[in-house]
């Protein structure tokens, strides 16, 4: 029994690991106090203001005046609800549900283009039927027209909105969640059909892309952050704080090792490195 003990505190206390206990120990700690607070009713940090997400009422208004459809996407791929990904996709639902619930609120027509993953469907048709019965018109919202199932795959799917933005007009074109780089030809299509677009991911190999064709777009992080304030979900709000937290004491660390590294020389820095 003491061998298994000590075996597992050396690998909990594996030399050159030490500061990541720590450093996990310090994000627990935040976390546990945010929920704290969240539980007692206390106020949580405000979010800053995110242009894209104050953009989609502009966008949603102007569809209204120029009578032509709002549309929303989350890729071909970007609907998980299992893996590494759900953040993502729960952080568009909020958006997805806020968009919904303003078209529904001034009179635009509601266009969702679905994701291939089957699953996914029924999570989505109930995010925006809610919004619409939230504003009182669950009938404003004609599923069987207005959710478009394409098949497989990115071509097909950007070809099918293609095809739509030409046909019906797009006065506003929003694309959030999971995305890849293949994304680009349907945001510049509805670019190119006069539309307002609003995009975002929190994969940071395809940032560019939105950042080429969006005319306003979720910088990373921000996509949480704008699923979280459009919500008001306290348990979002606070894991999102929770996470700048860990940012913090990630700095402090860094500039910690510098001020060591400065007073001990390297070699004395190496050595508390190696703890």
């Amino acid at each position: 029994m003491d061998m298994l003990g000590n075996t597992i505190i050396e690998q909990i206390l594996k030399p050159g690991r030490t500061w990541d206990l720590v450093l996990l120990v310090l994000t627990f700690a935040a976390t546990l106090y945010l929920l704290d607070r969240v539980a007692k009713g206390k106020p949580l940090p405000r979010i800053r203001r995110i242009a894209a997400l104050e953009a989609i009422a502009e966008g949603v208004g102007r569809s209204v005046e120029i009578r032509k459809p709002v549309h929303f996407s989350f890729g071909a791929y970007g609907a998980d609800v299992y893996g590494d990904s759900v953040s993502q996709t729960l952080a568009s639902l909020g958006v997805l549900s806020h968009t919904a619930g303003l078209s529904a609120r001034l009179g635009a027509r509601f266009i969702f283009h679905l994701p291939q993953n089957p699953e996914a469907i029924p999570i989505i048709e109930g995010t925006i039927l809610e919004a619409f019965t939230r504003e009182g018109k669950p009938e404003a919202f004609n599923k069987s027209q207005d959710m478009r199932f394409y098949g497989t795959g990115t071509m097909i799917h950007t070809t099918g909105m293609s095809q739509s933005f030409m046909s019906e007009g797009v006065g506003l074109k929003i694309m959030v969640g999971r995305q890849y780089t293949t994304v680009y030809p349907a945001l510049e299509n509805a670019k190119l059909q006069g539309a307002i677009v609003i995009g975002g991911t929190a994969r940071w190999t395809a940032q560019y892309i939105f950042a080429l064709t969006c005319d306003y777009m979720f910088i990373g992080e921000e996509l949480f952050a704008g699923g979280a304030v459009v919500t008001g979900n306290p348990y979002m709000i606070s894991s999102l704080a929770a996470e700048e937290l860990d940012k913090v004491f990630s700095i402090a660390f860094v500039f910690l090792g510098l001020i060591l590294s400065l007073l001990l020389g390297v070699t004395g820095f190496t050595n508390i490195a190696k703890l």
